[in-house]
């Protein structure tokens, strides 16, 4: 597992000495758009991701999706990519199925609880299989906008504020999945998340945005606690600041790379750590959902969740695409 490099960030001698690599990477973006032939479905397909390798806050904003539709009395469903590693073709999640993280990675472990979800990793085929279910009326695709075998009916890009595209460069230089000005050609809305520079509002000049920001649900659980923070995200400092910015003791930090398999072994030395100091551990949800039960009722999650500042303007603009469709 790799951590998110520090030089993702700004540019320096190391990402312009990767440059070359970026290049290759870009030939081999291009030569897969230019021979898709992505294929549309009878059921509207609504895309959430992002530009960058992780941290834009894309699942906060699936979630807060999900829920608005469910308002909206719109009977959905998720489809993510997952992992697939046991040769599956298609699965549908249970709630139950904590276990499976490593198969299907540990965001469609959060969307259970708000919709069904289903892992294809093959998003046309997996959105086949849903259009054949007639009780949903339709498919929210996370992490969908370098998905090329699908047509999406409306397309959602998620940037932090604070993030943004980090130094623009593409990978592995820089966090960049695809080019700014073709990812930016399919988002029909952006989410932006948290306060932007001016630099990065320029960049989004002319697109449609709605701003939003995520906050802590429970935070009487850790008031008045000496706090042993960790987490396994692409941006680690975003949660650890979290905590700080709500007047939390944090005594420790403690960073893994994004998406971490944690072992059993790991998590009886973080529990024995805290325990010496007498202190509370508290990770990300993300992060708890992959642990086994008996850790889940050792381990507290803060629990946060995406709040749109216009959400009349999302659900205008998903009436539209539910109507057309």
């Amino acid at each position: 597992m790799l951590r998110t490099p520090d030089f993702w960030t700004k540019r320096n001698l190391i990402s312009f000495s990767l440059l070359p690599l970026s290049y290759v990477y870009f030939l081999g973006f291009f030569l897969v758009k230019f021979f898709a032939k992505p294929q549309k479905i009878s059921k509207p397909v609504i895309c959430v991701g992002n530009l960058i390798a992780g941290g834009a806050g894309k699942t906060p904003t699936v979630i807060a999706l999900g829920k608005i539709l469910k308002e909206m009395g719109v009977d959905l469903a998720f489809l993510s990519r997952g992992y697939m590693n046991d040769g599956s073709k298609f699965l549908m999640l249970n709630n139950h199925d904590n276990n499976k993280a490593e198969q299907v990675g540990d965001e469609p472990l959060l969307l259970i609880n708000i919709a069904p979800t289903f892992i294809a990793k093959d998003r046309f085929f997996g959105a086949k299989q849903i259009e054949a279910m007639k009780r949903f009326e339709a498919i929210v695709l996370d992490d969908g906008m370098q998905c090329n075998s699908l047509v999406r009916d409306f397309t959602i890009l998620v940037v932090d504020g604070k993030i943004g595209f980090g130094n623009n460069f593409m990978i592995p230089a820089g966090p960049m999945r695809e080019p700014l000005a073709i990812g930016l050609k399919k988002a029909d809305l952006v989410v932006l998340v948290g306060e932007a520079g001016e630099d990065l509002k320029q960049k989004l000049y002319g697109k449609k945005i709605i701003r939003a920001k995520i906050l802590p649900k429970n935070l009487e659980d850790f008031t008045d606690k000496k706090l042993v923070a960790f987490c396994g995200l692409a941006y680690p400092q975003k949660f650890f600041d979290l905590l700080d910015n709500q007047g939390l003791e944090v005594i420790e930090r403690h960073s893994f790379a994004d998406h971490f398999p944690y072992q059993i072994s790991d998590l009886e030395n973080l529990f024995r750590l805290a325990e010496e100091k007498d202190a509370t551990l508290v990770t990300t949800r993300k992060d708890w959902v992959k642990f086994p039960q008996i850790f889940q009722e050792k381990i507290s999650h803060l629990d946060v969740e995406l709040i749109f500042e216009d959400s009349d303007l999302l659900k205008s603009e998903l009436k539209k695409i539910l109507k057309n469709a």
